[in-house]
């Protein structure tokens, strides 16, 4: 069942925010107004994208989104959403990027997320409190990178979304170039230009942040590797490890 959320106008304060629960397939509408978006998850999944990039985002992170971004958001399954916009005054003070971010959550930001609440209504002198608490919460959060980067490049575009539903081919770059209608030499050379990383780079994030989302679904470690086209799940638990320095198992069941 899908669900509009309604999010409260700029008023002057520095932070308003929205908290609760959607389910897969759910809709929201941010203003069309010139404040920063911060959005969260939790007890889920949600991908993030902005023009031809993708943000894989899993439980307890979420995404910076500069003024002026519109990002398309698709839930794996119900969360725990929270958005907070914030006052474009106030945004310079926090020393974010002038492009998406992901960023980890911390309990207390989950918390001032519940309290601001519009259904909740706090006087507008606790409301500004609780708001310079979150823009300084905000400022000091971990930025992991999830970023998976797309590309205008027609063919490269093809490559990323071949990949991207089947992870399976991921093993062989002339395969997929041949698959794409490109050269094995083309397509490496264009990962490079067009994204900043090699071949194998994008591909082991792209890797990292799909087994995210199938650990965050419940599915083995078994299952991912055969998916994500690892040879075995030893293979898949290495390269998992490499990447985020823990193994599947301590990710999912990490606190």
């Amino acid at each position: 069942m899908t669900k509009d959320v309604e999010f409260p106008p700029n008023d002057g304060q520095p932070v308003t925010a929205w908290s609760g629960h959607l389910d897969r397939g759910a809709r929201w509408a941010a203003r069309g107004d010139d404040r920063a978006q911060v959005m969260f998850c939790f007890d889920g999944l949600m991908r993030v994208e902005t023009g031809a990039d993708r943000w894989f985002i899993p439980d307890r992170f979420g995404i910076w989104l500069p003024p002026g971004t519109a990002p398309h958001v698709t839930l794996a399954h119900r969360i725990e959403f929270q958005i907070f916009l914030l006052h474009p005054r106030f945004c310079p003070r926090l020393g974010l990027p002038g492009h998406p971010t992901v960023l980890r959550a911390t309990p207390l930001i989950r918390g001032i997320g519940r309290r601001l609440m519009p259904s909740a209504p706090l006087p507008a002198a606790e409301r500004r409190r609780l708001g310079w608490v979150a823009l300084d919460e905000i400022a000091r959060l971990e930025r992991p990178d999830l970023h998976l980067p797309g590309s205008g490049d027609p063919r490269l575009a093809r490559a990323m979304s071949h990949l991207l539903n089947r992870p399976r081919d991921a093993g062989n770059l002339a395969r997929l170039a041949a698959d794409v209608g490109s050269s094995e030499r083309t397509l490496s050379r264009l990962f490079q230009n067009e994204t900043g990383m090699s071949w194998r780079a994008w591909r082991d994030r792209m890797r990292f942040v799909l087994a995210l989302e199938g650990l965050q679904l419940g599915r083995s470690s078994t299952d991912l590797a055969a998916s994500l086209g690892y040879s075995s799940p030893s293979a898949f638990v290495a390269a998992f490890r490499r990447q985020s320095g823990m193994t599947p198992s301590e990710w999912r069941h990490r606190r």
